[in-house]
């Protein structure tokens, strides 16, 4: 009750996409029955989910048919090596049959989110690329960030854009395409008979703060308007107060909102951020 009361506020403020995030969201025994009453709200439009993949497959049919329209895999390799080390469990099988599976349902746009780390899977960019040669999904190679006590540095793990596109141009001929409207992607794809398309997420090299318009929910109520601030606001305890009215709600949204940096959260680099080590970390946040 409490999300579908939120999102209708979103949605009556122009928030047509949601994204359903974790830790990991099937994990939660009513996500196809959230994913179906987020689908009833008229002006959401999209429903996403960020997932591992690794129970993805038995729980496929039933959210297509509940509304989701997309789905982002985290997957940083495709080494079954790699993986238990990167995971701590096995499960590449899974996840790629996940992805196979996800991606031959054409009411799903199917997204592989990857974090490149120097020394670690840098090498598999290229094998990356070539998945969107047969198949329809997007892959989205995102740059390292720092986010509380993961060791983040520019010199020692951040592999930025501009290198990663060397990598690929190495074997591969890329094609610039156009990015969408406050895309938080730089989009390119291997050629006009690729079925995917191969895309960078720049934050630390080349942030697109400026044209961002995400928002956050965490999972245990805290509103943040930037991935990298640490200022948050508490929607849960609001619904809960007998004495918040709605539009006391919809004030503290539209004053959190207010409040957002022009850029990285308020901090002026991003090694800033690592500095500060005091920002969430990511599974306490959602992506």
């Amino acid at each position: 009750d409490e999300i579908m009361e939120l999102a209708s506020i979103f949605g009556q403020y122009g928030v047509d996409k949601i994204r359903l995030t974790g830790g990991e969201p099937l994990l939660r025994k009513d996500l196809v029955d959230i994913v179906r009453d987020l689908k009833s709200i008229p002006s959401i439009r999209q429903i996403g989910m960020t997932t591992n993949g690794i129970t993805l497959k038995r729980h496929l049919d039933a959210l297509a048919d509940a509304g989701l329209t997309h789905i982002n895999i985290s997957l940083d390799t495709t080494s079954e090596d790699k993986f238990l080390h990167l995971t701590r469990r096995p499960g590449l099988k899974k996840v790629l049959e996940a992805i196979e599976l996800a991606s031959s349902n054409e009411a799903l746009k199917v997204k592989i989110n990857c974090v490149v780390m120097r020394n670690t899977n840098e090498d598999e960019i290229v094998s990356f690329c070539e998945l969107t040669r047969q198949l329809p999904v997007d892959v989205r190679f995102i740059e390292w960030m720092p986010f509380f006590d993961n060791g983040w540095s520019k010199d020692n793990g951040l592999v930025p854009y501009q290198e990663m596109l060397d990598i690929a141009a190495k074997e591969l001929q890329l094609q610039r395409i156009q990015d969408g409207p406050n895309d938080t992607t730089k989009w390119w794809q291997l050629d006009e008979s690729a079925k995917g398309r191969i895309g960078f997420i720049t934050s630390m090299s080349n942030h697109f703060c400026g044209t961002c318009n995400r928002l956050r929910l965490t999972a245990d109520g805290q509103i943040k308007v930037c991935l990298f601030g640490t200022t948050e606001l508490s929607l849960r305890d609001a619904l809960r107060d007998p004495n918040v009215s709605q539009m006391d709600l919809i004030r503290l949204i539209q004053y959190a909102v207010q409040r957002k940096h022009h850029s990285l959260g308020g901090h002026p680099t991003p090694q800033n951020i690592a500095d500060a080590n005091n920002n969430r970390p990511m599974t306490l946040i959602g992506g």
